[in-house]
């Protein structure tokens, strides 16, 4: 890996989607050598001189790549986990896949998933974005900075206006809002408690309950929804010893933001820690005080050059506990599962561990037939 912490080459498979062409980009301000499938036609408005376009799967997911991105809904990874998981296991590649790990209807995927990405070689990680930023290696480091630290509480919101017809990406179908969005806080928090107590499982040990309210999301394009999915949850989390408050917010006038906030105490003395990862506005403080933090990082870039730090890493032998793997991205995924059916139900939900909430099945592949559609 180069020294400049980053893969010498990429390739992406959806380069035309709104996450594809954000890897594009971000590939070519790093002079990443990037390679670039997608069905449609190539956009007029991206420039064909920093990639090169593959039409063939099979020839794809067969390039000398050093990394993989999946940027693709999960009923579309299959041919590419297939192939890639088999050669992972003789190479040491880097395969990075969007969120969610599978699609509501689909939640035994989620185990199959895990199994077949045991005693790899390459490295299956998921695409939370926040937990590969610098701010959030920066929060790790003032944690670990403490003999012991215990989390109390937090606070989790993501908003954006996704009803807003004048835009035209929010005609692009989404699933219900705790897939969707609600996994990337639930990422951030099993990150943060993983390193307050040792491992995420150790943070589930004390069990999982959950409460959740949510509210349906009225798309610019209903006729394209085989069931009405929600755009706004408010929830709360108890787990490892915190409380998690949330709010992902995705209705008409939502405000722009990616905020979230951990409360607790190191070595006995209280702290708390705020940090805004909006691109383009993005700050952070310790205990009120701001931190040197460059407004406009580019999330992308940073996802492309952590990945291949921790890549480095793990080659090497060094030991770490919190990569988003596919062990970790079930977790995430079932704790969506939860968040939903509390929504549905509108009653809460106590689950006694991680094992239990990795067998948790909220029942969405039997009940989504009978979902009410948009009218």
């Amino acid at each position: 890996m180069h020294a400049s912490h980053r893969p010498a080459s990429l390739a992406i498979a959806g380069a035309w989607g709104y996450i594809g062409r954000k890897f594009l980009h971000a590939a070519a301000v790093l002079r990443v050598r990037t390679y670039a499938l997608d069905l449609g036609p190539t956009p007029t408005d991206v420039d064909r001189t920093t990639f090169q376009r593959i039409d063939d799967e099979e020839e794809f997911y067969h390039l000398p790549a050093e990394m993989f991105h999946l940027a693709l809904h999960p009923e579309h990874r299959r041919l590419g986990l297939d192939v890639l998981l088999a050669r992972g296991r003789v190479e040491p590649l880097i395969v990075l896949c969007e969120k969610p790990m599978a699609s509501p209807e689909r939640p035994g995927d989620t185990d199959a998933l895990v199994a077949a990405a045991a005693n790899l070689r390459a490295a299956l990680w998921f695409d939370f974005p926040e937990l590969f930023d610098p701010i959030t290696r920066r929060i790790e480091d003032f944690l670990a900075s403490f003999d012991d630290v215990r989390i109390e509480r937090m606070r989790l919101v993501r908003s954006k206006d996704r009803e807003d017809p004048a835009n035209p990406r929010n005609r692009k179908r989404m699933v219900p809002i705790q897939y969707q969005e609600s996994v990337h806080c639930a990422a951030f928090a099993l990150n943060i408690l993983g390193l307050a107590h040792g491992s995420v499982d150790a943070a589930l040990a004390g069990g999982v309950t959950a409460q959740a309210r949510s509210e349906p999301y009225r798309p610019p394009n209903p006729e394209d929804y085989p069931y009405v999915v929600d755009g706004r949850c408010e929830y709360e989390l108890a787990l490892g010893g915190c409380v998690v408050a949330g709010d992902t917010n995705f209705r008409r006038g939502a405000p722009l933001t990616k905020l979230r906030e951990i409360h607790g105490r190191g070595d006995g003395e209280p702290f708390s820690i705020e940090a805004e990862y909006l691109e383009g506005a993005k700050w952070l403080k310790f205990n009120g005080a701001p931190q040197d933090v460059d407004p406009a990082g580019s999330s992308y870039e940073a996802v492309l050059q952590t990945a291949a730090r921790w890549h480095e890493k793990r080659t090497e032998g060094a030991p770490r506990t919190r990569y988003p793997d596919a062990a970790f991205a079930r977790h995430t995924y079932r704790l969506s599962s939860v968040l939903w059916r509390s929504s549905f139900d509108r009653r809460a939900i106590a689950l006694p561990g991680a094992e239990a909430l990795d067998r948790f099945d909220a029942g969405f592949a039997g009940q989504a037939p009978h979902l009410p559609r948009y009218a």
